[in-house]
């Protein structure tokens, strides 16, 4: 992706821990979803403000729909990234895959020697978290993601 050289494994891992951490389990379709928001920088600025409330995923588009034209794109860019992150946490016993969902085991912690991008990150979880509570259908349907 374009310009986008934050988004690495680390960035991938950090991701999926820090959402993961909010919502302790989640389908392996709603995993792939979570960098497509965290790799778009200024969703990423506007998800991590403490005054962003989140209502739903419709209403999130609405607010910010430039945020969301290359969505699908970012979605199939992101993929083999969110694979390996789930194979790495996976590998170091920090996650349980079952039946097609992905449980936390252990609490994924946030430091600040992490940097400023994971910090972003971890303030962004929460809502990412509750925007995931919705169906799957219904969030690749709105996302836009062509399958």
């Amino acid at each position: 992706m374009k310009g986008n050289y934050y988004n690495n494994l680390g960035v991938g891992i950090v991701s999926l821990g820090f959402v993961l951490n909010n919502a302790k389990t989640l389908p392996l379709s709603k995993l792939f979803l979570i960098l497509p928001f965290v790799t778009h920088s200024e969703l990423l600025s506007y998800l991590a403000r403490t005054n962003t409330k989140i209502q739903s995923v419709e209403k999130l588009i609405v607010d910010k729909i430039v945020c969301f034209s290359n969505f699908n794109k970012r979605y199939y860019d992101s993929l083999s990234l969110t694979i390996e992150a789930i194979q790495y946490l996976n590998d170091l016993e920090y996650i349980h895959i079952e039946s097609g969902n992905i449980t936390l085991l252990k609490n994924f912690n946030y430091d600040e020697r992490m940097g400023t991008r994971a910090e972003k990150i971890h303030k962004t979880s929460a809502n990412i978290s509750k925007l995931l509570k919705d169906r799957a259908d219904n969030l690749y349907l709105n996302l836009r993601i062509e399958l």
